[in-house]
């Protein structure tokens, strides 16, 4: 066809013969299809969100997964923009061409799930237990991960230049408005199905549910747009036209004095620059934020709906103003300098972004009503950083493909410079984190992008737009030299502020803190190593959330978490006879795998961490750790859990799982039933399985999930409270053997292990709490619910429940209630109290020393009880004096409610012989009789001063 009369290039509708009804029609055309486009976005986004989760199941969280997950997708989109910018000339009927790409999107959609099933099956079952080097399986992974998203991302990808240029055949309005319009829709509607993806499908529906939810929404799409071509096939409509010379259309007054296709290729290259340079703000802001907001599925998504929104406004700026730009690469090149000035700003901001989160979490109450709130306040945080920069950033790629159609590049014009800008964006993912992030941190990466951006703006007014000069050009250096400036000098980080925490405690910087002795950003976190207390205690932190700590001598007192690292590496060594090869998933501070090497047996301990700076920033622990750098038997393995176990193809006879806590973000799918049954499968005949688990900052619902899942997988499953809040469950295939204290080591291992209180077989025994039937008990009581990797309820629970500082203590109740429920139930009994060490750090060994101090108070053993030595020292005195005087009226309620305290306290924690003589004894007939009972009954009331009643017996002496 001919191009239409009027301005060149100007796409319209020959009305005079269709008279105002064809106006009418295509008015309400273009409407539908912003609105079909919105549709459209809201999907993309899921299926983008949704992937991330499947693919990080088969591929892992690791960083080179995660850039890969990106690279698959911006790949295929710009590969199905590529192809559609080729044939776009060729198409007539674009509209209906979009219609038919959106149906085989939503159907790709709706097959996806079964087809990853048949998929995982296949490849657990057949392909990778055939494939013995690790280089084909990894290989195998990518590959057919990319198969598996790849055909939806390419048709993803031809979606914006195939609905772009139909509209601009069939649309009356000019260029701009069109590239504006589409890119605003499209990209708010991203930005919502960014946010329902996560606040409500992914918990309403799962992953399943999710994806066939936006498959649906594609076919609805591919309906109302064949609806749209159908309404408008009777109109004459005419392609944009390719002017061979390059020359500018009309309404253009740029005319550069280089023209011709190299100004063509410079567009390109600057739209693949800002695409690159668009993405290390992303990254770097996530990564920057994270240690702000915390590390969890909503801030992220929160994040990344901030980003998209900024674009989408950029875009509908660009289309509201469509017809005053006449030069549309110079307001492209002002659009480059203002997003770099804005990224520049937004490093300063960064700081200050610990002060308002610390503000959020002490203003508001732990309630769900606070947590969203919470929620509101993290949203409007990310908005302030980054949607100025994303602004500007959604005003370039309509801008460079105005600039494009007015040289007369044609249609084709659309998909090169969507190609590649999308191009762009994959360079500057894998850039930011396997380059600037390694060689300068987060902070100067970002810095670097802006400068970068801000230089791009400057060349493109001087050299390829009308140039400008003068004091307009020295304003516009001047400026960003002196944001440069600004940005290097108020945006220093504060590393007693990035290790804080402030989304867990609400204060913004580390106090009492001697120094931050490491601070680094890795691949996928930044580490902080910090001491406390004169140096005398250290911790190390992931994004600011705390993962150990340790005393940096064995001369102090131990921390809570190195009795839990300690025991976590001895209760499998006294419960397994031989371990010779051993797994620990999750560095930390390395104590627990120094813990392993300090036993002679293992021939093997591999620790796998997914961030390779974690374990260079635990070195700074020195001694204390020191056997898991320097014996020749530790290997270390930079990955992620899930993908090393898939691809090892090793059998273990231990298997420690100590990663973070489950409301960080990808941490929650090693807690799944599908990831149990995978550590089943790689554990030796007689191998066990270490699960740490935390009370704190989970409720008891989800805590239960998790648990559910594991005694699902295990038929044999123990569970031990290692301190006040964390437990350690093993589980094994086989039942569990009898703790043997000998075989855990001797010499060094054994001083490190007596320092926390764990000297012999009591000192395990009392922190056990109950078994499988015990756990499957109160797994009833929670609806006997699992954790699976399809319905990720945890990740998306996990952090409402942090924030309302929510524990999960039914597991100590038990223990603790009062009355011996689980030595009836499991048919044991806890060990005798006196045999236990004295470790106040540890919830039922404290108990269990408590105990023996009340059983000496009852028996009148010692008068003089040591003053501070446990904290209701005071009721010991009370009991005592009460039993020495006569009862006044008024002191039977409280000498009930002392017994009632003592009996929960000493019964369970003796044999029955050790209780003689303190609420049991023999009468002369053999008969059992309660003191407590005959004493409290034998006290007379005020009106009786020291009378006894008949048969009362006198308080033995016990030695």
């Amino acid at each position: 066809m001919s191009p239409s009369r009027g301005i060149p290039g100007r796409v319209h509708l020959a009305t005079t013969s269709m008279g105002d009804p064809m106006k009418v029609r295509a008015a309400g055309a273009e409407w539908a299809l912003l609105g079909l486009f919105v549709l459209s976005g809201f999907a993309g986004l899921i299926y983008q969100s949704v992937w991330s989760h499947y693919l990080g199941l088969t591929l892992g969280h690791a960083a080179y997964a995660q850039t890969l997950v990106l690279a698959i997708f911006m790949g295929g989109m710009a590969g199905g923009a590529w192809v559609a910018s080729r044939y776009l000339g060729r198409w007539e009927h674009l509209i209906l061409a979009y219609a038919i790409v959106e149906a085989v999107i939503g159907l790709c959609g709706l097959l996806f799930h079964p087809a990853f099933m048949s998929y995982t099956a296949m490849s657990q079952d057949l392909v990778l237990p055939s494939l013995a080097d690790p280089t084909a399986v990894r290989a195998y992974q990518w590959l057919s991960a990319a198969v598996l998203i790849l055909p939806q991302c390419v048709l993803l990808g031809a979606t914006f230049p195939l609905l772009s240029a139909g509209f601009l055949r069939i649309a009356p309005a000019d260029d701009g408005r069109v590239l504006g319009g589409l890119y605003f829709t499209n990209s708010i509607g991203a930005a919502f199905g960014a946010l329902a993806a996560t606040f409500l499908l992914l918990p309403w529906i799962g992953m399943p549910g999710s994806i066939t939810f936006a498959g649906g929404i594609n076919l609805v799409v591919a309906v109302g747009a064949w609806w749209v071509w159908r309404e408008l096939r009777g109109a004459p409509i005419r392609a944009v036209p390719c002017v061979p010379d390059g020359g500018a259309r009309a309404g253009d007054t740029h005319r550069p004095a280089a023209v011709g296709p190299s100004v063509a290729v410079v567009l390109l290259w600057a739209t693949f620059l800002s695409g690159a340079f668009s993405f290390v703000y992303e990254i770097g802001w996530i990564r920057l934020l994270n240690q702000a907001l915390g590390t969890t599925v909503h801030s992220f998504e929160l994040m990344l709906a901030a980003f998209i929104s900024g674009l989408a406004f950029g875009g509908l700026w660009v289309r509201s103003r469509s017809s005053r730009i006449t030069d549309a690469i110079r307001y492209a090149g002002y659009a480059q300098v203002w997003m770099g000035l804005a990224a520049l700003a937004s490093v300063v901001f960064l700081t200050q972004s610990f002060s308002w989160v610390g503000w959020l979490v002490d203003a508001l109450p732990p309630t769900d009503e606070g947590y969203a709130l919470f929620t509101v306040g993290s949203a409007i945080i990310a908005l302030l950083i980054m949607f100025p920069a994303a602004f500007f950033a959604g005003m370039t790629l309509p801008l460079f493909t105005m600039a494009l159609l007015r040289r007369g590049e044609g249609e084709r014009s659309i998909g090169r410079v969507y190609a590649a800008n999308t191009l762009g964006a994959i360079v500057g993912v894998m850039a930011v984190v396997h380059l600037l992030i390694p060689l300068m941190g987060v902070r100067m990466a970002v810095t670097m992008a802006a400068l970068g951006d801000a230089l791009l703006g400057l060349y493109l007014l001087r050299f390829v737009a009308t140039p400008v000069v003068g004091r307009r050009w020295g304003a516009v250096v001047a400026c960003t030299a002196a944001m440069l400036v600004v940005s290097l000098v108020l945006g220093q980080p504060d590393p007693l502020r990035q290790a804080s925490g402030v989304f867990r405690t609400g204060v913004a910087s580390l106090s009492n803190v001697n120094e931050v002795s490491f601070l680094e950003d890795g691949k996928t976190a930044t580490i902080a190593v910090y001491q406390r207390m004169d140096g005398r205690y250290g911790f190390i932190s992931t994004n600011g959330k705390p993962d150990a700590s340790l005393a940096m001598s064995e001369q102090d007192p131990p921390t809570d978490d190195e009795i839990t690292m300690l025991m976590a590496a001895a209760l499998p060594l006294g419960l397994h006879a031989s371990p010779r090869d051993v797994a620990v998933i999750g560095w930390g501070s390395g104590l627990t795998t120094h813990t392993m090497l300090g036993s002679p047996v293992p021939e093997r301990v591999v620790s796998i961490e997914i961030e390779r700076v974690m374990i260079e920033g635990a070195a700074g622990f020195g001694d204390r750790v020191r056997r898991a750098y320097e014996d020749p038997r530790s290997v270390i393995r930079i990955d992620d859990a899930r993908t090393q176990f898939a691809t090892m193809g090793e059998g273990f006879d231990i298997i420690i799982s100590e990663p973070s806590n489950p409301w960080v973000s990808g941490v929650a799918s090693l807690f799944t039933s599908e990831f149990y049954g995978l550590i089943r499968t790689q554990l030796r005949e007689g191998g066990l399985f270490v699960q740490w688990l935390q009370a704190y900052e989970i409720d008891q619902a989800l805590l239960m999930r998790m648990v559910n899942s594991l005694v699902q997988e295990f038929p044999h499953v123990d569970v031990y409270l290692t301190n006040s809040a964390d437990f350690l469950f093993v589980a094994g295939n086989a039942p569990l053997a009898d703790f043997d204290a000998t075989r855990v080591g001797d010499g060094e291992l054994q001083a490190e292990l007596s320092r926390v209180g764990l000297d012999g077989q009591a000192d395990y025994a009392v922190r056990r709490i109950g078994g499988r039937s015990m756990l499957q008990a109160v797994g009833r009581l929670y609806g006997n619910q699992l954790h699976s990797d399809f319905h990720p309820v945890v990740a998306l629970n996990a952090p409402r429940s942090r924030f309302k500082g929510e524990s999960a203590l039914v597991f100590m109740d038990l223990v603790l209630g009062g009355f011996p429920v689980l030595e009836f139930t499991e048919g044991g009994a806890r060990p005798d109290a006196r045999l236990v060490s004295d470790a106040a750090a540890s919830l039922l060994a404290g108990d269990a020393r408590l105990a023996v101090e009340y059983r000496a108070a009852l028996l009148g053993v010692s008068r003089e009880v040591a003053s501070g030595a446990f904290e209701q020292t005071e009721l010991v005195r009370e009991l005592v004096q009460l039993g020495d005087s006569p009862m006044e009226q008024g002191h039977t309620v409280r000498w009930t409610e002392l017994v009632s305290t003592f009996a929960e306290r000493v019964i369970g924690n003796f044999p029955p012989d050790a209780l003689h003589g303190v609420f049991m004894i023999r009468t002369g007939s053999q008969q059992r009789v309660s003191l407590l009972w005959c004493k409290l009954s034998c006290r007379s009331t005020s009106s009786w001063p020291g009378a006894r009643l008949p048969g009362c017996l006198p308080r033995p002496k016990v030695s």
